[in-house]
C-alpha cells in the first residue's frame, strides 16, 4: 500500500517519496523490508534499530529522524493506520466487546459457542485463543496488537464471518488498541482490584473500562457489581442488566442448584423463563452465562436456542477446568489471580462440604504487589489447607513474593504450607488429598509456561498433574 494512501487515515499531508508499505509495527524487532515503524513513548531509542531492520518510514510525536512523520498521538495513529492497511474490515463485522476484571474469556467463549451453534458465523479474540471459520489461532495478548487484530478482522471478513467477539483488557483500551472501532454490544462483567501496577489507581482502571462502554451501542451490565450505575450511564445506547440475586435486573437467576460439576438455574426476564445448565462449577459462572445469553438474545437468538447451546458448552481451558484424573478427589485448574477471583472460587467450593478445599497458588513477580497479602488472607481464611508456591516470578526472588503473601496469612498452624517449587507443591497437594477433597490449582489457568527472568519456560500444570498421578 502506498504511504500517501495510508496516511489519509490520519489526515496527514505527505510530501515525501511515495513509498510502498508492506507492513506496520510499533516493535522495532518486528520491522522488515518496507515497514512503517510507529514510535511510541520511549521508542526513540529503537528508531535506528527499526531502520536497520528494514523500516522505510517512521511516525513519532517528535522529529526523531530524517523524514519522520510527526503526529499528536502515535497510539491512535497506529490503530487507524493498521485499520486502513487492511481495508477497514472491522466495519463489515458486528463487533461485540467483553470487558471486566474477571470472567471475560469465559463470557466471550460462551457467547461464541451460542452464536456458532445457532448458525451465526462468529470469530473471537480472547486470552486463550483467537478463532474464526472454526479454526483456532494462537493468542498473543488479551487484546491483540493493532496490526495483528486488523489482520484477523480481514481474514474473518474473507471467510464470511459476521460477528467478532473481542476480549477487551484495560491495558488494551488505555493503549488505544481499540481506537476507531465501533461496538454493537459491550458486556461488562465486574470490576475489582487488579492491574494497579499499570493504572496506578482504581479510578484510572475504572475509567479505562468506562471508555470502552462509551463506544458501545448496547451495554450488557452486571447488576450485582457495585460499579453498575457508572457503567449504565457510560453506555452509548440502551442497557440491559443481569443479576443472580437482584430482581430489579432485566435478567435474573432463580432456583439455583450448584455442585462441583456445574450449575442449574432458571433465567427469568419479562415474557420468558428457561432452565439453563452450566457445565462449569462456580456461582460466578452462572453470572457469566447470563451475560453471554443476554448478549446472544440481542444478536437474535432465542432463549431456547441459548439453553440448548449452553448444554453443549464444555468450558474454557484453565477456567474452572476439572481434570479427569480418575481419583476419589477432584483437581480443578483456574486462572484466579486476584483477591476477588480467588474469593469467588473458594466460596463456590465451600458450598460442597463433602471434603476439604486445598488451595495452591502464588503471585506473579513484577506485578501489583498490594494484592499479595490480600490473597494470602483470602486463601488462609477460606481454604482448609493453603499451599503457597511460585507463579511467574520474572525478575523477583520467589521467596520475597511468598513473604509478601504471608503478611496476610492467618491461622498458619497446620493449615498453611510453603513449597516454592510449584511441581513439588502440586506433588504435595496430590499426596495429602483425601476422598472428596477438592484441589484448586490457582493462578496459571490456560498458561503452559512459567516466566523466570526474561525466559518463558514450558510448564503445563495438566501435564504435571497427570505425570505425578501416573507415576504414583
Amino acid at each position: 500500500m502506498l504511504i500517501s494512501d495510508l496516511l489519509k487515515a490520519i489526515d496527514v499531508t505527505y510530501k515525501g517519496k511515495d513509498l510502498e508499505i508492506g507492513m506496520i509495527t510499533d516493535d522495532s524487532r518486528k520491522c522488515e523490508k518496507n515497514s512503517l515503524f510507529v514510535c511510541h513513548e520511549k521508542g526513540e531509542a529503537y528508531v535506528e534499530k527499526a531502520i536497520q531492520n528494514g523500516a522505510v518510514a517512521v511516525i513519532s510525536k517528535t522529529y526523531v529522524c530524517d523524514g519522520c512523520i510527526v503526529v499528536p498521538d502515535t497510539r491512535k495513529a497506529y490503530a487507524l493506520l493498521c485499520s486502513a492497511f487492511f481495508g477497514d474490515c472491522h466495519k463489515r463485522l458486528r463487533l461485540i466487546a467483553v470487558t471486566g476484571t474477571n470472567g471475560k474469556t469465559t463470557v466471550a467463549t460462551m457467547l461464541h459457542t451460542i452464536l456458532c451453534l445457532n448458525g451465526k458465523k462468529c470469530g473471537m479474540l480472547t486470552t486463550v485463543c483467537n478463532m474464526y471459520n472454526g479454526e483456532s489461532h494462537g493468542a498473543q495478548l488479551t487484546t491483540p496488537d493493532c496490526f495483528y487484530m486488523h489482520r484477523m478482522f480481514s481474514e474473518m471478513v474473507k471467510s464470511g464471518t459476521e460477528y467478532c467477539i473481542v476480549e477487551a483488557s484495560s491495558q488494551g483500551i488505555s493503549q488505544q488498541r481499540l481506537y476507531g472501532l465501533g461496538f454493537e454490544t459491550g458486556v461488562f462483567t465486574n470490576l475489582t482490584k487488579d492491574h494497579l501496577d499499570y493504572h496506578g489507581t482504581m479510578e484510572n482502571y475504572r475509567e479505562a473500562k468506562l471508555n470502552l462502554m462509551r463506544k458501545c451501542e448496547c451495554g450488557i451490565i452486571n447488576y450485582d457489581d457495585s460499579n453498575k450505575d457508572e457503567f449504565i450511564s457510560a453506555t452509548k445506547g440502551k442497557t440491559i442488566t443481569y443479576s443472580i440475586r437482584n430482581d430489579e435486573a432485566d435478567y435474573t437467576a432463580k432456583c439455583v442448584k450448584c455442585d462441583e460439576s456445574g450449575s442449574d438455574y432458571a433465567i427469568v426476564a419479562q415474557g420468558l423463563i428457561q432452565r439453563i445448565r452450566v457445565n462449569t462449577p462456580g456461582e460466578f459462572n452462572i453470572s457469566n452465562s447470563m451475560a453471554a445469553i443476554a448478549a446472544a438474545i440481542e444478536c437474535g437468538c432465542s432463549v431456547e436456542e441459548c439453553a440448548a447451546a449452553m448444554r453443549s458448552f464444555s468450558g474454557v481451558k484453565g477456567r474452572m477446568e476439572v481434570l479427569g484424573i480418575n481419583r476419589d478427589f477432584t483437581v480443578i485448574i483456574d486462572y484466579a489471580h486476584t483477591p476477588d477471583s480467588m474469593r469467588k472460587v473458594l466460596l463456590s467450593m465451600r458450598n460442597f462440604p463433602k471434603g476439604r478445599v486445598i488451595a495452591l497458588f502464588g503471585c506473579g513477580g513484577e506485578r501489583d504487589k498490594s494484592k499479595r497479602a490480600e490473597m494470602g488472607k483470602t486463601a488462609s481464611e477460606l481454604a482448609d489447607i493453603t499451599i503457597i508456591t511460585s507463579d511467574n516470578p520474572r525478575h523477583e526472588d520467589p521467596t520475597t513474593i511468598i513473604d509478601d503473601i504471608l503478611v496476610g496469612v492467618k491461622n498458619k498452624k497446620n493449615k498453611v504450607f510453603i513449597k516454592e517449587n510449584r511441581t513439588k507443591a502440586i506433588e504435595y497437594a496430590l499426596k495429602i488429598a483425601q476422598k472428596n477433597d477438592i484441589i484448586l490449582l490457582l493462578g496459571k489457568g490456560h498458561e503452559n509456561y512459567t516466566v523466570v527472568g526474561d525466559e518463558k519456560i514450558p510448564y503445563d500444570e495438566r501435564e504435571i498433574v497427570f505425570s505425578i498421578i501416573n507415576n504414583s
